[in-house]
């Protein structure tokens, strides 16, 4: 059932995004991005549903757009943050108008209390699957 959300999701998304050359997950990238300006991939990776290498290319790829651009820390070299390019805060609004329409079509007849037991138990799966996943990891042969 959730796959199903998911594909449907991501068709959808896909067709919308596609005349911007990004992809759902870049997009996905690209909002976390708009909310907490200056964000790092380490954090993006601890926050999207995807693991670190596919959150390090799809970044790679946006900076190739001319979307993202990296700026280390002055303090802390090691530190890199990603901050919108000026074409990106001229595309950012078009695009989240475009999605909304997305969102507003597949919560047609949605009750906010309903969205809301989604939510909590998609956080809670979530969690679960963190838990397993610590669970389940190979034990360390050192």
């Amino acid at each position: 059932m959730a796959s199903a959300v998911v594909i449907a999701y991501s068709k959808l998304a896909g067709d919308v995004l596609a005349p911007f050359r990004i992809v759902p997950v870049q997009w996905a990238i690209l909002q976390n991005c708009s909310r907490t300006e200056g964000a790092t991939a380490t954090a993006l990776s601890q926050v999207l549903p995807v693991d670190s290498a596919t959150v390090s290319r799809n970044v790679e790829q946006l900076v190739r757009l001319g979307l993202l651009q990296r700026q280390r820390l002055e303090r802390d070299r090691r530190i890199v943050r990603l901050t919108f390019t000026d074409d990106a805060r001229a595309l950012f609004p078009e695009i989240a108008q475009r999605m909304k329409v997305i969102d507003t079509a597949l919560l047609d007849g949605v009750t906010r209390d309903e969205l809301e037991g989604f939510l909590r138990t998609v956080q809670k799966v979530k969690v679960n699957a963190a838990r397993y996943s610590e669970q389940t990891e190979p034990d360390d042969p050192s």
